[in-house]
């Protein structure tokens, strides 16, 4: 790699950075006033990025982007852009390391540092990044078990009853999203990726099989959801069928509900608050999965209702027609939820 004096005076370096679909180098190049310069730039990107570098020679920095380079086209630009940004805000003090010099001590010190400004959650999924990226290069490690992460301090959040919540968002635009979420137990993505075509003929079933993720300013459609867990097929209660099909629409494809994020998110907190509580549009899925708690409906029932995907989450996921067993335990939800709807409609008068 050696930096070439163009007609102009000025020196350029040319980094291979790998091939197109017909099997031609793709270059990057880098110009300067000085071939120095010029290649210490080159140096400084083949470091950072890991192009073309052997192993003994990657840095953490290297190996965590040529594995986001390598996902590129199979997971979602959301997560992608999240890679990006666990890689260029965390674990800081270890990107100039080289891989094959990495220990434990190391990873523990970078992660005390971002201790003092990150949760546990956040550390723990961009050691989860550099665990992926090394294994990438066939580094096999076992940081998640080896190092010390802080302990999460969440503070418990005084949820009202779905009672409160029915008689606060009663006659609003955003009425029909939160039951949704709260008797569903939808992620708002989910609830904005809805289409009147995931409805059963019948209208008692109602698939959720898509997302509208919003993020960086924009809305992303994805025909996807956030796990495996997350695609589903969920019982349909007969109040909210005939909700949704009061609405006009014109074609299958239509949203069922057709809100942004933002007016959904600040729009149902700005509500709550009125009402003296602190509560995000997320929260609805934690008074779903407290309310059937109370009702104690069976974990496997509760999480298969909710998409979550593992047994640290909510236990194993199965999409199936109700059995027996199943049928009464979502009678035992609807019952609640409309003897819910009804005394929060009664609150009004």
């Amino acid at each position: 790699m050696k930096a070439q004096k163009l007609p102009s005076g000025r020196f350029r370096t040319q980094v291979i950075v790998g091939k197109d679909a017909n099997g031609k180098r793709i270059t990057k190049s880098f110009t300067a006033d000085t071939a120095f310069a010029s290649e210490k730039m080159a140096m400084d990107y083949i470091t950072r990025y890991g192009v073309g570098q052997a192993v003994y020679r990657m840095t953490v920095a290297g190996a965590i982007n040529q594995y986001i380079e390598s996902r590129t086209n199979t997971v979602s630009p959301i997560t992608i852009r999240t890679y990006k940004m666990i890689s260029e805000t965390r674990l800081q003090a270890i990107m100039d390391k080289k891989i094959t010099e990495l220990s434990v001590p190391d990873v523990q010190l970078a992660v005390n540092v971002d201790a003092a400004r990150l949760s546990g959650k956040s550390i723990s999924e961009a050691v989860s990044l550099l665990q992926a990226a090394l294994s990438f290069q066939g580094i096999e490690t076992n940081f998640k078990k080896r190092v010390t992460f802080t302990k999460s301090r969440q503070k418990k959040k005084l949820l009202p009853p779905p009672e409160i919540i029915i008689r606060t968002i009663k006659g609003t635009k955003y009425e029909l999203a939160c039951l949704l979420a709260m008797w569903l137990s939808l992620r708002i993505s989910e609830i904005r990726g809805l289409q009147y075509g995931d409805i059963s003929k019948d209208g008692k079933w109602l698939s959720i099989q898509r997302s509208v993720v919003y993020s960086d300013g924009e809305d992303h459609h994805n025909d996807f959801n956030k796990t495996e867990g997350s695609t589903r097929t969920v019982s349909l209660p007969k109040e909210l069928y005939e909700m949704i099909m009061v609405q006009p629409y014109s074609s299958d494809t239509d949203p069922i509900v057709p809100l942004g994020y933002n007016c959904l998110y600040k729009g149902f907190r700005r509500l709550m608050a009125a009402q003296g509580y602190e509560m995000k549009f997320h929260d609805l899925r934690a008074v779903f999965a407290t309310t059937l708690k109370s009702l104690q409906i069976p974990d496997d029932y509760v999480q298969h209702l909710g998409g979550w995907s593992n047994p640290t989450t909510m236990y194993r996921h199965y999409v199936q027609t109700l059995s027996s067993e199943e049928e009464k335990y979502q009678k035992q939800i609807d019952d609640f939820f409309s003897g819910a709807l009804d005394t929060g409609r009664s609150l009004l008068t």
